[in-house]
C-alpha cells in the first residue's frame, strides 16, 4: 500500500467484500467496512463503492468451467472535477457502506446458470479524516501534489460464486 505521508494508510484497515444479494437481475452488493479507530472519507470514483463497475473494468467475470473471465466493453467516464459532495462517502470506524452493482443483460447474456466475480481496482483517493474536513480545494491540489493527508493504493475481493436466472 502507498501512502503520502507519514502517517499509516488507512486502506490497510478497509476491507472488502460482494455477496449476491439478488438473482434476477444479477445484483452484487460490495461493502466496505472501516476498521480504522478513525473515519474515513473515500472518493467514489473507480471505488468498490462505483455502480458502474461492471463497465469501468473493477469486476472480473468468469463463466462456470471457463478459464478466461469475459471480455466486458469498457467505457471511459467523464466525471465532474472537482466532484461534488455526495462524490465522498464518509465510513466511520467500525462502520460500512455498501452499494449495489446489477448486472446489465450484455453481461448476463453471456453467462450459463453460474459464474465467479472478483472485485479488484485502486483507490484513487482516501482520507484518514471526515468528509467534511475534505475541502474542494484538497481536491484540486491533490491532482497536482501529494497530500500527506490523502492515500491511494489497492483492494481486491475474494471470488464470488454468483447464480443466474
Amino acid at each position: 500500500m502507498e501512502h503520502l505521508g507519514s502517517k499509516a494508510s488507512p486502506i490497510d484497515r478497509l476491507r472488502v467484500t460482494i455477496a449476491q444479494t439478488k438473482t434476477s437481475p444479477p445484483t452484487i452488493t460490495s461493502t466496505v467496512f472501516n476498521g480504522n479507530p478513525y473515519p474515513v472519507t473515500v472518493l467514489l470514483y473507480n471505488s468498490p463503492l462505483d455502480t458502474a463497475a461492471p463497465t469501468i473494468g473493477l469486476l472480473t467475470i468468469t463463466p462456470d468451467g471457463s478459464a478466461q473471465p469475459l471480455e466486458l466493453p469498457r467505457i471511459e467516464l467523464r466525471r465532474e472535477w472537482p466532484p461534488k459532495p455526495e462524490s465522498l462517502i464518509q465510513i466511520g470506524p467500525g462502520e460500512s457502506q455498501s452499494v449495489d452493482i446489477v448486472l446489465k443483460e450484455f453481461i448476463t447474456s453471456q453467462l450459463d446458470k453460474k459464474a465467479s466475480v472478483v472485485l479488484k481496482g485502486s483507490w484513487d483517493m482516501v482520507w484518514n479524516k471526515q468528509k467534511d474536513d475534505v475541502t474542494a480545494e484538497m481536491l484540486e491540489q491533490a491532482q497536482k501534489q501529494p497530500n500527506p493527508d490523502m492515500f491511494t493504493g489497492t483492494f481486491t475481493t475474494d471470488s464470488l460464486e454468483i447464480t443466474i436466472e
